[in-house]
C-alpha cells in the first residue's frame, strides 16, 4: 500500500478515496483488489480466505440488494460462524474490519443501524430523558421500568427474564467501574453467551440492543 494523500489509498495500481474514518468513501468503488489491500492493512496475512470472502461477499450483497446491514450476531448466524471465528478472520472487527473490508460507508452502516433501532415510543419519551438516538441520556437515571419498556418493544414472549437481568446486570457494572463498554466478545466470554442465545435475548443486537437496555450510552 502507498498513500497518496491522508484521503486516499492505492492498491493494484488503484487508488481510492477514504473518509476521516478510513472507510470507502463511495461504496461504488470497491472491488477485490480494494478488499486484498484493506485485508493487508488490517494485518490478515497471506491473502484472503474462502471463509473470508464468504462473509464478505454476504455483507456486500445486504448492502446492494437489501440496502442494509446486519448486526454482528445476526451476521454470525447466518454464515455459521462461532465470534471466535469472526476474531479469528478478522482481528478488527466486524465493522471496522468484515464491513470496512467489503467497502461499506461509514455514514451508511451508522444512518442504517440508527434507523433499524430507533425508537419513538412515546412513553419512553415522557418518563426518560433519551439522546435524540434514543439511548438514556443519563446512566444514573436507569431503572427496571425502563427495561421492561424496551423489552415490550421487542415482543419477547418471556419479558424481562433473569438472563436478560443478569448480562445487563454485568453492562452496568462494568460502566460504573471502568467507565467505557466491553467489547462484544468481552461480555459473551464473561457471560458464557454463545451467538444464538444472544440472538434471542437481544433481537436488536449488541449496541443498540443490550448497551442501549442496560442504559450505558452511545459511542458511535
Amino acid at each position: 500500500m502507498s498513500n497518496i494523500e491522508p484521503e486516499t489509498v492505492t492498491f493494484a495500481g488503484k487508488i481510492y478515496s477514504l473518509d476521516q474514518r478510513g472507510f470507502l468513501k463511495s461504496p461504488e468503488q470497491w472491488d477485490e483488489d480494494f478488499a486484498e489491500g484493506m485485508a493487508e492493512v488490517q494485518e490478515i496475512y497471506g491473502g484472503l480466505t474462502e471463509k473470508h470472502w464468504d462473509l464478505i461477499h454476504y455483507i456486500r450483497r445486504k448492502f446492494t440488494e437489501e440496502e442494509t446491514i446486519p448486526v454482528v450476531v445476526l451476521a454470525c448466524a447466518d454464515n455459521n460462524l462461532k465470534l471466535s471465528d469472526l476474531r479469528f478472520l478478522f482481528p478488527t472487527g466486524y465493522h471496522r474490519g468484515a464491513c470496512r473490508i467489503a467497502g461499506i460507508n461509514y455514514d451508511f452502516m451508522y444512518k442504517t443501524n440508527f434507523w433499524l433501532t430507533y425508537e419513538t415510543t412515546t412513553l419512553q419519551k415522557e418518563e426518560y430523558k433519551l439522546t435524540h438516538r434514543g439511548f438514556l441520556e443519563d446512566f444514573s437515571k436507569w431503572d427496571e421500568r425502563f427495561a421492561q419498556i424496551i423489552i415490550r418493544e421487542w415482543k419477547l414472549p418471556g419479558g424481562l427474564t433473569d438472563r436478560h437481568r443478569e448480562i445487563i446486570s454485568y453492562l452496568r457494572d462494568f460502566y460504573e467501574r471502568m467507565k467505557n463498554i466491553p467489547t462484544f466478545f468481552e461480555m459473551c466470554k464473561a457471560n458464557n453467551l454463545d451467538v444464538d442465545e444472544f440472538k434471542e435475548l437481544f433481537p436488536e443486537g449488541y449496541r443498540r440492543g443490550a448497551c442501549r437496555i442496560a442504559g450505558l450510552p452511545f459511542f458511535g
